[in-house]
């Protein structure tokens, strides 16, 4: 798979720049775009979760901190939340990070007393992305489905992603992304997919083969105002696989543990095209 490189100057990547003390959860045009456990002090690329340029929305959710029995958001934790919408852009060959702009200030409005929870949207404008991408666009509402039926499909969808990893059949898991990854080269100004496949594969055969836990402790999430569809971990977890702390709530149940400590999984956004029954990966 090859196509066209955009120039380098034209090839912008939105992003959020966020630093805080605690752990939040940031969305993206309703899709989740982050984890509880990322890095305090970092940026949330959004080109992932636009398909063309416009608005797009921003979400911060802040859940008391499940490690030290918290059972409130306080006031302070949040206002120590600093976050900027921006662009930048990175040069391939060189990994250099060029024109790195973060100065469009999201503020945060925050209560006056602690809370159980805390929530806030924002809305920013993308102007310069220099493609148009279908993506989900023209995917089913899943809303509208019976929710235990559409939950039995996702889990099948699912337990044979599970065979497939579990076998290390690395290039039958990389060809099911084949839709996702075509969209991957516009946004993530990819030009050698070859590669990206070849390697990607070869670690699934290396790492996946006998090595998934079970599938098991999920729940199903809609995204995208109903047009994706994914399973997420549902229960906290104080340490896993020799590995002391890690919480694997919110992950993908597609779980592989590490030889040693520690472990990889494989989170999948599924939407169904008009007229179709076959679930398609879109996006991670």
């Amino acid at each position: 798979m090859k196509i066209q490189q955009i120039p380098l100057e034209k090839q912008i990547t939105y992003m959020i720049d966020i630093t805080t003390n605690i752990p939040v959860i940031v969305y993206v045009n309703d899709i989740k775009a982050s984890e509880l456990n990322m890095p305090l002090g970092t940026a949330i690329d959004l080109n992932p979760y636009v398909l063309k340029n416009g608005k797009c929305k921003i979400k911060l959710q802040i859940f008391p901190l499940f490690r030290r029995g918290d059972t409130l958001v306080t006031v302070e934790n949040i206002m120590r939340c600093n976050l900027f919408f921006g662009s930048y852009i990175r040069n391939k060959e060189t990994n250099e990070i060029l024109n790195y702009k973060a100065d469009v200030a999201l503020p945060i409005v925050a209560p006056k007393e602690d809370v159980p929870y805390f929530e806030q949207e924002w809305e920013v404008e993308l102007t310069e992305l220099p493609y148009e991408l279908e993506g989900w666009s023209k995917g089913q509402d899943l809303r509208k489905w019976d929710k235990k039926e559409l939950e039995k499909k996702v889990v099948a969808y699912y337990q044979k992603l599970w065979s497939i990893l579990n076998n290390g059949e690395g290039e039958r898991y990389m060809d099911l992304w084949k839709q996702a990854d075509q969209e991957l080269m516009f946004y993530d100004y990819e030009t050698d997919y070859d590669s990206i496949y070849k390697e990607e594969s070869e670690e699934i055969k290396k790492n996946c083969t006998d090595n998934m836990i079970p599938l098991e402790d999920y729940e199903l999430k809609l995204y995208a105002e109903g047009k994706l569809v994914t399973l997420e971990r549902k229960t906290h977890t104080r340490e896993f696989n020799n590995y002391s702390p890690l919480d694997i709530k919110g992950w993908s149940p597609l779980i592989r543990k590490g030889r040693k400590s520690g472990a990889e999984d494989f989170p999948v956004k599924l939407y169904l095209p008009q007229g179709s029954n076959e679930f398609v990966i879109i996006r991670k």
